[in-house]
């Protein structure tokens, strides 16, 4: 087998105790992977602390360079480094920048917009609803959807980007080829054919705590935008913000109402001059030229009006094996309220149970005129049906 500085590289990234400072102070004096595959340990202690050298020169002889190459060829994964032409230019120059990543799938279009969409693990109803909108209108939009794959809105927003027919990406604080959180099986199996899943940890790596933080200047990194949909004052999303403003990338949060919590940490961000996501086309009016804007927000505006007149029309009307009975949006806000009080958001996460979509503004409307024609009453933010 030949090899080529490629399969140096992978080598070299996969040396216990070499990091990502290491190798650049190594490959910046002007080596190759080759090189330092090759140089004498003398050499290599001009550079390198005694445990690094030991630890090279212990890989050289166990490193198995062709059953390494077959190992992520049989798993449909890519070793991409710095040397190779499609490494993420957006990668390069951040702090800490990884020297190389692994990819099954694809990696982001450099030449389409991306928008990171994070949040709370332990969202509530309104936190699934806006991560689930935003996943969706950013696709239709044609944005790239970057996120970490986690629970709550992390995954939320990437499985409506995928349904909606767009590209997300996922950065894993795992191996490629390990599916974390394991109820995610479905959204992982859906990157990986439409878009992608990235890491910097090799196949096989287990997933540990201390790399979800590391992760985090990548997810940041390839995206244009930042958006924090749910997030408590103090948490791990905030890690996220910190490295994309480090990174020079503009952050959004969407405002949540000032007792609740899990929103304390948007209406903190906004407080210091993060920008305002009411919905997807704020961001993308500051993401792509004033036309591309516009262009946008058109193809959000036909995506959700063909879908509201599915809705009210109960189906397809085309289809003609489509004979069920018309059911309004009223009635079927009638059946979700019971005695017992539910809020706005529950209403709406449950109307989407229902493959039913409506705006905050329709549906809070819909529910005063409930209210005013004394078929419901309304608690405060609550809302119950009249017995």
């Amino acid at each position: 087998m030949e090899l080529t500085e490629k399969d140096y590289a992978m080598w070299l990234f996969n040396v216990e105790s070499i990091g990502n400072a290491s190798m650049d102070k190594l490959l910046c004096s002007g080596l190759s992977c080759k090189d330092v595959y090759q140089l004498s340990s003398k050499e290599l202690s001009k550079v390198l602390s005694h445990k690094q050298v030991e630890n090279i020169e212990r890989s050289r002889h166990s490193w198995d360079f062709e059953n390494e190459k077959n190992k992520l060829l049989s798993k449909g994964i890519r070793f991409v480094s710095r040397i190779d032409e499609d490494f993420p230019e957006k990668l390069k120059n951040i702090p800490n920048a990884p020297f190389a990543i692994y990819v099954k799938g694809k990696l982001p279009d450099p030449n389409i917009p991306s928008v990171a969409v994070i949040g709370a693990r332990m969202c509530s109803d309104y936190g699934r609803f806006m991560a689930r909108q935003f996943g969706r209108d950013l696709a239709i939009a044609g944005i790239q959807v970057i996120s970490g794959m986690a629970r709550g809105v992390d995954g939320i927003a990437q499985g409506a980007a995928v349904a909606a027919g767009g590209a997300s990406f996922g950065v894993l604080g795992c191996g490629v080829d390990i599916c974390y959180p394991p109820e995610n099986k479905e959204i992982y199996d859906a990157l990986s054919l439409n878009g992608g899943l990235i890491s910097e940890f090799p196949p096989g790596m287990e997933p540990v705590a201390r790399f979800f933080p590391m992760r985090n200047r990548i997810i940041s990194a390839l995206a244009d935008a930042l958006v924090v949909v749910e997030a408590r004052r103090k948490s791990g999303t905030t890690i996220t913000v910190d490295t994309a403003l480090e990174q020079g990338r503009e952050v959004f949060a969407v405002p949540g109402r000032a007792s609740d919590r899990l929103s304390d940490g948007c209406n903190y961000l906004i407080s210091q001059g993060a920008g305002v996501a009411i919905s997807a086309a704020d961001v993308i009016d500051r993401i792509w030229t004033v036309r591309g804007g516009y262009e946008a927000q058109e193809k959000i505006e036909t995506a959700l009006e063909d879908e509201r007149e599915l809705t009210v029309c109960g189906g397809d009307p085309d289809d003609e094996m489509n004979d069920q009975p018309v059911i309004s949006i009223e009635e079927e806000i009638l059946e979700i309220v019971d005695i017992i009080p539910v809020s706005s958001s529950f209403i709406l996460e449950e109307l989407y149970k229902k493959g039913k979509e409506i705006s905050v503004p329709r549906l809070l409307t819909v529910l005063m005129e409930l209210t005013y024609s004394g078929k419901i009453a309304q608690n405060g933010a609550y809302y119950r049906k009249i017995a």
